[in-house]
């Protein structure tokens, strides 16, 4: 079983080498990927608002968090994406089990790395094929995300005619959202 053209991928590595490393083997697993990385817990909660990816990828020792938090940032954005996390540190494989149980799908070495699509596919297609109702919902709710974003970027971009040119500007208040809904429905 292939995966779906067309993955998106949200990756959470804190170095930029890594990046284009694990980037390289995505792509060498799913034809056209979209990938969004980001570096911090910042990021990754803008990213998660935004940005509804079919797996995260994370590596477990970031700056200024783990993959504990990591997961723990994720699911309480969104339950159904699957994490998964990959590490270069043989010392954490001893948090193999807990990183399992607190909501991870599964736990890689990156080493060596030439070889890691092939290690990431049959995961990935596991997860594809037990999780189709939730890879449903991830795709049912990026439809609905982008369709509010495209009606909320529309309601952003209408601005008032010049109906009130002569007035004075100082004397004009901002208008509301509820303002601007409402002219749309007077022209």
């Amino acid at each position: 079983m292939a995966l779906p053209d067309n993955m998106n991928f949200l990756i959470v590595e804190d170095l930029v080498s890594d990046t284009f490393l694990l980037q390289r083997q995505l792509k060498k697993i799913s034809v056209n990927p979209e990938i969004r990385f980001v570096d911090s817990e910042i990021s990754l909660i803008n990213a998660l608002k935004t940005y509804i990816p079919d797996m995260v990828i994370t590596d477990f020792k970031l700056v200024g968090m783990n993959a504990f938090d990591v997961i723990r940032i994720s699911k309480n954005y969104n339950d159904n994406i699957p994490i998964v996390v990959i590490t270069g540190n043989l010392k954490y494989e001893g948090d193999k089990d807990e990183l399992l149980k607190s909501g991870a799908e599964g736990f890689f070495l990156k080493e060596p790395i030439n070889t890691l699509n092939e290690r990431l596919l049959p995961l990935f297609e596991t997860i594809i094929a037990n999780s189709q109702d939730k890879m449903d919902r991830i795709d049912r709710q990026r439809r609905k995300y982008d369709s509010s974003k495209s009606h909320s970027d529309f309601l952003r971009e209408y601005t008032f005619g010049d109906d009130n040119e002569d007035e004075d500007k100082e004397n004009q208040k901002e208008p509301t959202i509820l303002d601007k809904i409402m002219n749309l429905f007077r022209k």
